[in-house]
């Protein structure tokens, strides 16, 4: 009590003298702390213990205020020799402190993967030193963290702090994993470990970051560059246990497209996500296709494709459908289109999806196996697929794409639409919906679709069944004729034009080109660019070219005298009209393919490729017929239908073709040499006995 008060006393007193002088005084006596002063420091030095004069208070005070040292600072100093050893405490302050929010879960765990960027050098690495044992070790660890993580949710629903820690572990297991794709010989002992069916289930956490990470590592152990030599095996045996039984949604496959159903598009990291799903179920297509599916199982085993598990068991197709015809501003934006239709085209290009997907007008509304209220959904609820397509090539017909992107994603949408019109309930869709109309509309404005809608027609006129019959006489009573036999005689000024950002239609490059070739001797070379633009604008053209001879031996198949709108008097009308000009083109393509075909068998014949043929066993006149078939036997048996056609129809067809056969040296040997070909490809039906009426009328 008597040391308390000797101190008050003292320093009151002193504080009274300092304020008595008028001055500050340079040292100030006390042998213990008063509180502070302005101006002044507390310290040990030559006069002793006590206040000395700041004199570098003037200089620091002009400075920012946060330079004063605090309490904390001041004590590190330390007097040494002649230096003095002083203790500085900072002015008292009254603080209010904010209230501290606790930190959500989503942010405790984007700030741990922010800690993870930033300190990548020292992230937790597989140790697998002592091989199958070590990865045995881990596996062990990983289960312990997933049961943790899965205690801690359970018992703290609504304190995500106490359940963080672990979670962030979880995830950092779950990354550490990914080293496990250089020791691929290690995946069949991975899957007898249960680690595979503990990570599925990781795919239904609460966390969807923690969803996230299980899809990113089978991205990274399911690569299709893998599956090469010895480590074939072990990674079949990794997909085929990430895929299950395939019959039901619970598989690895069905959770990783459940988890579509809450990632967002609309915020970077889950749009990431859609992404990985993305390239994940592209690199299982890879691998079903190289084999891995079927590897190492027994012939008893029951193979189910990708595709089949995909469009069976899943509403995967809905989705994408949905999405890639939603043109709200918040949809997909164009990165995400390309990638989600290349998808769709190749599942419903596929032989095993076809044969789920007769119905494209009536698909079940995408739904997940993660929601709660999955299997609610009424009967009622669909998706017209077919409706969803059609409203993807609308935006274009009478736009062109406005990127490389936009390019290829309407490509994706053609083939998508061209491939489910193999199945005739789905034409039946289309004409209900006029989707001739549309594609017509397209080609007459002569933009970049107009060529997609060209193969579209074609595909819509390829059964044998009546609805391709009635999709020709569609084709014609909309005035489809209007439109092919301009592209049929090369009027190029009437064809669809390929848009500036595709190397068919980049402008500025082919009239380089055309300047050049007027210059013949300015001894200037084609860059690699400029013939990859003539090469690709030359193509654009031949495809239109073999489009608009498909499509003319479409209508040849399926219009006969019964069909509607006069169809198959007009089209014979067609090839009489303005002195039998279509006669001429029909034979000159015939003469022209008839060429390229008996070029492409020879080719193949002398190549380096029948040889090895010949040397494996291989039916090599069989591959020679492929070979033919592609280098223009298909066309030339199919323009050799539509010269029959026209000959047996018209009188004055059959004369003038004859006579312009014999002025090239030729004769209509070729055109019966061609139809029997044709014939002998044909399986037995309406479509081969017709053409056998051909040979005989001609």
């Amino acid at each position: 009590m008597s040391s308390s008060i000797s101190s008050t006393i003292d320093r009151i007193t002193t504080n009274a003298l300092a304020a008595s002088t008028g001055v500050s005084s340079e040292f100030i006596p006390t042998s213990t702390w008063q509180g502070s002063k302005p101006g002044y420091y507390f310290g040990t030095s030559t006069k002793g213990t006590g206040y000395y004069l700041d004199d570098q208070l003037g200089q620091k005070s002009n400075n920012d205020s946060s330079s004063k040292r605090s309490r904390d600072e001041g004590s590190d100093v330390a007097g040494n020799g002649n230096q003095r050893r002083r203790v500085r405490f900072g002015e008292d302050e009254i603080k209010t402190i904010p209230a501290v929010r606790k930190p959500s879960a989503a942010e405790l765990l984007e700030q741990a993967e922010k800690d993870q960027e930033l300190s990548q050098t020292s992230r937790k690495t597989l140790d697998l030193t002592r091989g199958v044992s070590s990865l045995k070790s881990f596996v062990k660890k990983l289960e312990k963290s997933i049961a943790k993580n899965g205690l801690l949710r359970a018992d703290y629903p609504d304190e995500p702090e106490r359940f963080m820690e672990s979670e962030v572990g979880l995830y950092e297991d779950i990354a550490v994993l990914n080293d496990l794709a250089t020791a691929v010989e290690h995946y069949e002992y991975f899957v007898k470990m249960g680690a595979v069916d503990q990570l599925i289930v990781l795919l239904g956490h609460e966390n969807v970051d923690v969803a996230l990470a299980v899809i990113r590592l089978f991205l990274e152990l399911l690569d299709p560059a893998l599956f090469v030599g010895d480590e074939r095996v072990a990674l079949s045996s990794l997909i085929r246990a990430f895929v299950g039984d395939g019959e039901s949604g619970n598989g690895g496959l069905g959770m990783v497209i459940g988890n579509l159903s809450r990632l967002h598009k609309t915020e970077e990291e889950e749009e990431k996500g859609i992404a990985d799903v993305f390239s994940l179920i592209e690199n299982m297509f890879d691998l079903d296709q190289m084999g891995a599916l079927q590897l190492g199982t027994s012939n008893d085993s029951k193979y189910i494709s990708i595709h089949s598990i995909l469009v069976g068991s899943t509403t995967f197709v809905s989705f994408l459908l949905t999405n890639l015809a939603d043109k709200k501003e918040s949809g997909w934006k164009t990165p995400m289109r390309l990638h989600g239709s290349e998808l769709l085209a190749a599942i419903l290009q596929n032989e095993n999806s076809r044969q789920h997907i007769d119905n494209l007008f009536e698909l079940e509304t995408f739904s997940s196996v993660l929601d709660e209220d999955e299997g609610k959904k009424t009967s009622l609820e669909k998706v017209d697929g077919m409706e969803c397509l059609l409203q993807c090539i609308a935006t274009y017909r009478k736009k062109d794409p406005s990127s490389e992107e936009e390019c290829e994603y309407l490509e994706n949408i053609f083939d998508s639409l061209s491939a489910s019109l193999l199945n005739e309930k789905n034409v039946d869709s289309f004409l209900e919906r006029q989707g001739v109309e549309l594609m017509l509309r397209c080609i007459n404005e002569s933009v970049h679709s107009g060529s997609g809608a060209m193969k579209v027609l074609y595909f819509a006129l390829s059964g044998a069944s009546n609805v391709y019959k009635r999709a020709a006489e569609t084709f014609v009573d909309a005035g489809g004729f209007k439109n092919l036999f301009p592209m049929f005689m090369g009027k190029k000024s009437l064809m669809p034009k390929p848009s500036k950002y595709c190397d068919a239609g980049n402008i500025s490059v082919l009239r380089k080109f055309a300047t050049l070739n007027k210059k013949a001797n300015n001894g200037k070379r084609q860059s690699k660019k400029m013939k990859q633009v003539v090469a690709a604008n030359k193509e654009w053209f031949q495809i239109l070219e073999a489009h608009s001879i498909q499509l003319l031996y479409g209508l040849t198949r399926h219009l006969d005298s019964a069909s509607a709108h006069d169809a198959k008097a007009r089209l014979l009308s067609k090839f009489v009209e303005n002195d039998c000009e279509k006669c001429d083109r029909m034979i000159e393509f015939c003469l022209k393919y008839d060429i390229k075909m008996r070029k492409a068998e020879y080719k193949y014949y002398k190549s380096d490729e029948a040889e090895e043929a010949e040397a494996d066993g291989v039916d090599i006149d069989l591959a020679a017929l492929s070979a033919k078939l592609e280098g223009g036997g298909d066309l030339f048996h199919r323009i050799s239908v539509v010269i029959a056609f026209a000959a047996k129809g018209s009188k004055r067809c059959h004369e003038y073709i004859l006579e312009q056969l014999r002025t090239q040296n030729s004769g209509i040997g070729v055109i019966k040499t061609a139809i029997q070909e044709f014939v002998n490809l044909l399986d037995e039906g309406v479509h081969r006995e017709e053409l056998q009426t051909y040979l005989d009328a001609i």
